[in-house]
């Protein structure tokens, strides 16, 4: 009953709040207008925030991942043609050389995929731990509100409890005003208490209805309050939900792109297994020996990477004072004479075959029959077979590897007319004949072929490099 009273209290204040709100919020749309109109247009294109960003990456990712799985899709089914008539066959194994190849590219972006979920995830999480602190400190205010507000409610009803005892006391006692109570009085001294009496009263009436108005006011300002904090509580919430949720479907994302990793990565490792075998059967059937065509990337990479080394760290006398005078930290692995080298001259291109006798090209520049890269050309040759050095020059190093180029030697030849360095490789040899620093001749055996490392049979694997860049040696051998 109190609370009704209140709320009847309250009520009518309010209406007073809000027939005076139209009028003050009919202005802002006035001073808003005029404020807008006179703002320049903004001639500048909006930049792009880090979740646009990365909704954009995520769309390319997936773009690509669509076109790689339609791609796959058509190789799989050229692969089932194709096998129904024979798997041993070259266009059969090119033809699974390609679906390795895509499988490759899918794990590529697959991978990418991962780390873009997983950053996703990272600053969902940092997010709702802030959205979580913000929703605990808003509860714990609204909280904290309630309390106040249900301290004032209670006051208020005590004042109010008090004013309607006293108007009910008023009602009772009938058409009684204050000349009455004044003319009644038999003295001056009987008028006199009265008055003093009436003025006491209606003063103490004036402050508990003061009291009571104010009071209504904490009431209804608090509770504005309240409900703006819970306005506040209940959008936070709602964003921690959303964000949750949004959380769960990353994690689940992140999760199924593992998996398909993990599950492509098994079929990689069969179809590289199948094509390896089959393409051993089939150069063994040729005799046309060359490389594996799929090579572990990271092996491949270690090659290159070693190569290079040996490359930037053969170097005349005039350069050694370099390395000596705190310019390079690493130790040169050959110092060569300028005499054991072409200077400046296209000389340097007059090569002979490596492999006396034996001219059939197994593999040839710059790619495999089934399109994937090839640096050099293969001669199929027996093992053991006499491998020479193409041109005069210094060995720059050596290398016994069970992967990749295997047993390999690397020779410097000088410089071209451009200035250029030429170097030749010689892989896959079962034994080495030469050191690092060795002077060698046009002509003269540097090693015995072989099949080591990444190897299908006997051959030898020939490559000319110039400026570190590789070039087809078929343009530079004669007989």
């Amino acid at each position: 009953m109190h609370y009704k009273r209140s709320n009847k209290i309250l009520s009518a204040v309010l209406a007073a709040v809000m027939a005076i709100t139209p009028l003050s919020a009919g202005l802002v749309p006035a001073v808003a207008a005029d404020t807008t109109a006179s703002e320049p247009e903004s001639t500048t294109a909006p930049q792009m925030t880090e979740e646009e960003k990365r909704e954009e990456a995520r769309k390319k990712l997936e773009a690509q991942i669509a076109v790689l799985d339609a791609d796959l899709k058509a190789a799989e089914q050229r692969l089932a043609a194709l096998a129904a008539d024979s798997k041993n066959t070259e266009e059969y194994i090119n033809a699974l050389d390609e679906k390795i190849g895509i499988i490759n590219q899918q794990l590529t972006v697959l991978d990418e995929q991962v780390l873009e979920y997983e950053e996703d995830i990272k600053v969902l999480q940092t997010s709702i731990e802030e959205n979580q602190k913000q929703a605990d400190t808003l509860q714990a205010e609204v909280d904290k509100v309630q309390a106040e507000l249900d301290d004032l409610n209670e006051k208020f009803m005590a004042k109010y409890d008090a004013y309607c005892l006293r108007i009910r006391a008023i009602y009772i006692s009938g058409n009684y005003n204050l000349l009455t109570a004044l003319l009644t009085c038999s003295d001056i001294s009987s008028f006199l208490t009265r008055y003093e009496m009436i003025k006491a009263v209606s003063k103490s009436d004036a402050q508990l209805l003061q009291e009571i108005q104010e009071q209504t006011e904490q009431i209804l300002a608090r509770e504005s309050d309240l409900n703006e904090k819970k306005t506040a509580l209940d959008a936070m919430n709602m964003t921690l939900l959303s964000q949750q949720n949004e959380l769960k479907y990353k994690q689940d994302s992140l999760t199924q792109a593992q998996e398909n990793i993990a599950s492509k990565k098994i079929t990689l490792a069969q179809d590289k297994a199948e094509s390896d075998q089959l393409f051993a059967q089939l150069t063994a059937e040729t005799g046309m020996y060359t490389e594996y065509r799929n090579e572990d990337q990271a092996l491949t990479d270690a090659a290159e990477q070693q190569i290079e080394d040996l490359m930037n760290g053969i170097i005349s006398p005039d350069e050694v004072s370099d390395f000596t005078t705190g310019d390079r930290d690493e130790k040169p692995t050959v110092i060569y004479n300028d005499t054991d080298v072409y200077n400046r001259s296209d000389g340097v291109y007059n090569m002979t075959y490596p492999v006396p006798g034996h001219y059939t090209v197994s593999a040839g520049f710059p790619n495999y029959s089934n399109g994937s890269y090839h640096g050099g050309i293969d001669f199929p040759c027996p093992t053991g077979t006499k491998v020479v050095a193409a041109q005069k020059g210094v060995v720059a190093g050596v290398k016994r590897l069970d992967y990749s180029y295997g047993y390999y030697v690397l020779i410097y030849h000088g410089t071209d007319a451009n200035g250029d360095k030429v170097f030749t490789l010689y892989a896959h040899n079962s034994e080495i004949l030469v050191s690092p620093g060795d002077s060698v001749y046009k002509g003269q055996q540097i090693a015995k072929s072989g099949s080591t490392g990444n190897s299908t049979g006997p051959h030898c694997h020939f490559e000319i490099r110039v400026g570190g860049t590789r070039i087809n040696p078929k343009n530079y051998l004669s007989k």
